[in-house]
């Protein structure tokens, strides 16, 4: 009987040793099973993690390299040192952090005036690059420029009076088909050329051909062939007008691209030309490389 009850007392501590291992291993937030528990109950909580502690946000001095540090940066890093320092010199209210941000703001001064006088030479050097051959400043150089495009314009428009025409398109009731007609009407005493009004309702066929959807609308047409250019919608001015039928003649013989449209003869392969070759493609000289001659 003493033998039986010394197995049950065994028995009995085994059970507690298992139990108090299960126990120990739930507290301790270890698996049973190999898996990983995601949720947990309120016998085995567990406090989250607290949030920081929100404060406003506190200017901090920034760390301002030296001059030579300085001249390689690019100049939106510089920027944001520039601002830091601004903001701790506006929070500090120290007179030396006040200088500091003015000595940045004198070092960008200094390293604008260097790439500006860099940029004169380069331009210089470089006349391809420089506006000022095709875009003088000087009021006698505009004066001569407008003079020269003018002469060029009117040369091309009286040449081309035998192969060009206009149409412009009216309707009743438009109030500035008249206006526009004068117009159409001085450029023939000016050119020579042969013009013709016609009404939307009397020739709607026509209308449709050449796309017409407001009067007044001006085309100009290629004599003896199907090709045409709109050259004015609404009103516009003679001097205007006279441009576009100019840059739809250049168009439709094939001295331009769609993107050329604006250029004058005196443009073409200048600073202001869309179709002109870059310097900087394979093979070209780089600008503003030193000669050593």
């Amino acid at each position: 009987m003493s033998c039986l009850r010394f197995c049950n007392f065994l028995v009995f501590l085994a059970s507690v040793a298992v139990v108090s291992t299960a126990l120990s291993r739930i507290y301790a937030a270890e698996p049973l099973d190999g898996e990983k528990k995601s949720k947990r109950g309120w016998n085995w909580y567990e406090e989250p993690p607290r949030p920081e502690p929100i404060h406003p946000d506190r200017a901090v001095k920034p760390d301002i390299p030296p001059l030579k540090v300085l001249k390689q940066m690019t100049p939106e890093a510089v920027g944001e040192i520039m601002e830091a320092q601004l903001a701790y010199a506006i929070a500090s209210e120290e007179v030396t952090e006040v200088a500091a941000y003015y000595t940045l703001m004198d070092f960008v001064r200094r390293r604008s005036r260097t790439f500006t006088a860099l940029t004169s030479i380069a331009l210089l050097e470089n006349p391809s690059l420089n506006a000022r051959t095709d875009y003088p400043v000087t009021n006698a150089g505009r004066t001569a420029k407008s003079r020269a495009r003018k002469g060029e314009r009117d040369r091309r428009l009286v040449e081309s009076n035998r192969d060009y025409a206009l149409i412009m398109f009216s309707s009743e009731g438009c109030g500035y088909c008249d206006v526009q007609w004068a117009t159409v009407q001085a450029f023939k005493d000016k050119v020579g050329w042969v013009i013709r009004r016609l009404d939307v309702a009397a020739y709607p066929e026509r209308a449709a051909r050449f796309a017409v959807e407001a009067t007044p609308t001006t085309i100009l047409i290629q004599k003896g062939s199907d090709t045409w250019f709109p050259v004015a919608v609404g009103v516009e001015s003679l001097p205007v007008l006279s441009d576009n039928i100019y840059r739809a003649i250049r168009l439709i013989a094939g001295e331009t691209h769609p993107g050329q449209f604006l250029n004058s003869e005196s443009d073409d392969g200048g600073f202001f030309d869309p179709g002109k070759s870059l310097r900087l493609s394979a093979g070209d000289p780089i600008p503003g490389e030193r000669r050593n001659e």
